[in-house]
C-alpha cells in the first residue's frame, strides 16, 4: 500500500450561493433580535416615565387638598388661594404658583421633583382649579412629557368641598 493513495472524496463543499444565501438568513435574524432588544428596551423607560408622571399628578392633587385642609386648621376660608385658573405646584409648598410658562420640574439630589434646584426632567405639571360655587370646586393635575419623538400626558382629577 503507498502513502500517496488518494483517497475517495464523497464529501461536497458548499456553492457560493449557499454561503451568501445562509449569511443573509443570519443576518435578518440578528437584525429581528436586534430591533426586539431596542423595542423592549424603549417600553421600559416610557413605562417608567408613566409611573413616575401617575406619582407626580397624584402628588399635585393631594397638594391642593393640603392648602384646603390648612386652611380650615389656621380658620380661614376652605378655598382661600384656590381660585379659578392655571397653576404650578411644589409638593412642599401651600401655595399655587403663577403657571408662567410652565417649565420643567427639576429633580433634586434627594429625589424631589420641584421648580427651584437640580436637573431638568422630561415632566411638566399644571394645576387647574375650577370653582364650580361657594362649597365646591373642581382640582385637575395634569402631567405631560415628551419621550422617544411621542408625546404623553397623565391627568387626575378631584372634586373638593366645603364640607366642614
Amino acid at each position: 500500500m503507498s502513502l500517496n493513495s488518494k483517497k475517495p472524496n464523497n464529501q461536497q463543499g458548499f456553492s457560493l450561493i449557499e454561503v451568501i444565501i445562509a449569511i443573509f438568513v443570519i443576518t435578518i435574524g440578528i437584525v429581528a433580535v436586534v430591533n426586539l432588544v431596542s423595542s423592549a428596551i424603549g417600553s421600559v423607560a416610557i413605562s417608567e416615565s408613566q409611573v413616575i408622571a401617575t406619582n407626580l399628578c397624584q402628588e399635585g392633587l393631594e397638594v391642593v387638598r393640603n392648602i384646603r385642609d390648612s386652611n380650615w386648621k389656621i380658620g380661614e376660608s376652605w378655598n382661600n388661594g384656590l381660585s379659578s385658573g392655571d397653576y404650578r405646584i411644589e409638593y412642599n409648598s401651600n401655595n399655587l404658583l403663577s403657571i408662567s410658562g410652565n417649565p420643567a420640574l427639576k429633580l433634586d439630589s434627594n429625589g424631589y421633583y420641584q421648580y427651584s434646584s437640580g436637573s431638568d426632567t422630561l415632566f411638566h405639571r399644571k394645576i387647574t382649579i375650577n370653582n364650580i360655587n361657594d362649597h365646591e370646586l373642581d382640582a385637575i393635575s395634569e402631567i405631560s412629557w415628551s419621550q422617544r419623538g411621542k408625546s404623553f400626558d397623565v391627568t387626575a382629577k378631584i372634586k373638593l368641598y366645603d364640607w366642614r
